[in-house]
């Protein structure tokens, strides 16, 4: 028996895929995909976990990504996630081009997770709007300009190379800009690992793949034991679990998403 409803649906610039359970809920996740990869389609499995815990989801394409409108830059991409929660926590109607239907969104509670490059902004919500304060990220791009240090890894070059020579930069309109290359250098002040300021009323869950070969699980923990650092009487607000057989995969994102609910609420 079918358990949820999704649509494609847009407010603003941004579109992205909404599921709902059977029962109306007053909780939402904001979940950012990672990249280069292709627009949800209603197959986001992480989604299906949540909305098992009762919380409807919303899978973005980052502005100028996909379906949504605008340029992809990093600026926008967290401007995704920040229009999303003025919409949500305000009041939006949310409209489906296809169907000619539109659905009013609203919701008390929202929470925003995200995998691999959504790693790289949700922790930096919290410094452009205070009241963003519950946030997970799996697998993590935590520090731009350190990819590829370690044997293995994606690096900056494998990244844009994938991009330009595999065709993204169709979805992703802009990334072949140099805005990107000063950004994935950390040379805009838009890494976490320069942001960990902004954290001190936040609850970040950080979860990583022992088996991670595009970003090794030790950034994770530099960036955890960075932010405990800064905060050593706020301890309680922030976790870190590292999955041994878990890759940049959902054999760590799924577990990750239960985890993080049952450490949140």
């Amino acid at each position: 028996m079918k358990t949820f409803k999704y649509k494609l649906l847009k407010t603003g610039k941004v579109v992205g895929v909404w599921y709902s359970g059977n029962k109306k809920s007053d909780m939402i996740i904001v979940y950012g995909k990672g990249a280069p990869t292709v627009p949800d389609n209603g197959d986001q499995k992480e989604a299906f976990v949540f909305l098992s815990y009762g919380f409807d989801v919303f899978v973005p394409d980052y502005i100028g990504f996909g379906r949504s409108d605008g340029v992809f830059t990093p600026k926008n991409c967290i401007k995704t996630f920040l229009c999303l929660y003025d919409a949500f926590k305000k009041g939006c109607v949310a409209k489906n081009a296809y169907e000619n239907s539109k659905i009013y969104l609203k919701y008390k509670r929202i929470i925003f997770a995200g995998k691999s490059l959504a790693g790289a902004y949700i922790p930096l919500l919290p410094r452009f709007n205070k009241e963003i304060k519950e946030l997970a990220i799996f697998c993590p791009v935590v520090d731009q300009a350190a990819q590829g240090k370690i044997a293995g890894e994606e690096t900056n070059q494998d990244f844009l190379r994938s991009m330009k020579k595999d065709g993204y930069y169709h979805l992703y309109r802009g990334v072949l800009s140099s805005v990107w290359k000063k950004h994935l250098e950390n040379k805009d002040g838009l890494s976490p690992m320069n942001n960990i300021k902004y954290l001190s009323k936040a609850k970040l869950f950080i979860a990583h793949g022992k088996k991670d070969k595009c970003i090794d699980y030790s950034k994770s923990i530099i960036y955890y034991k960075k932010i405990i650092q800064t905060f050593p009487k706020n301890k309680s607000q922030f976790k870190v679990k590292i999955y041994p057989n878990g890759g940049h995969d959902e054999k760590t994102t799924i577990p990750a998403v239960r985890d993080f609910i049952n450490w949140i609420t």
